[in-house]
């Protein structure tokens, strides 16, 4: 029989996201933008293109896994880490849209 897929898990994630993303709002509106302060967002940038790499690979393996037939993972499992994969990727995809947009409002204000 095929176990449901845990809606609670995946809520919790996002909350988790959201979380982090307040976190990175919070740090970077609590002052003027210094040399410092610049690299500390290549980090964060860095480190999230990181976790949506390594949210991929596991997605990747675990569906090799399923293929090549072993016993402890099941199709449910497989299925959230390709949706966390999908959702990682998604998010990083809109903040790159929302700094390319940032970046053009820049260039013409000038």
């Amino acid at each position: 029989m095929i176990d449901p897929i845990s809606s609670e898990s995946l809520l919790a994630q996002l909350e988790q996201m959201r979380g982090r993303a307040s976190e990175i709002a919070a740090d970077s509106s609590a002052g003027g933008l210094s040399k410092g302060e610049g690299a500390d967002f290549k980090n964060v940038f860095s480190s999230l293109i990181t976790e949506v790499d390594q949210a991929q690979k596991q997605a990747d393996n675990s569906m090799k896994s399923l293929a090549s037939g072993d016993k402890d993972v099941t199709i449910q499992e497989v299925v959230m880490k390709m949706e966390q994969a999908d959702v990682s990727f998604s998010l990083m995809l809109e903040i790159r849209n929302k700094l390319v947009a940032a970046y053009k409002e820049l260039l013409s204000a000038q």
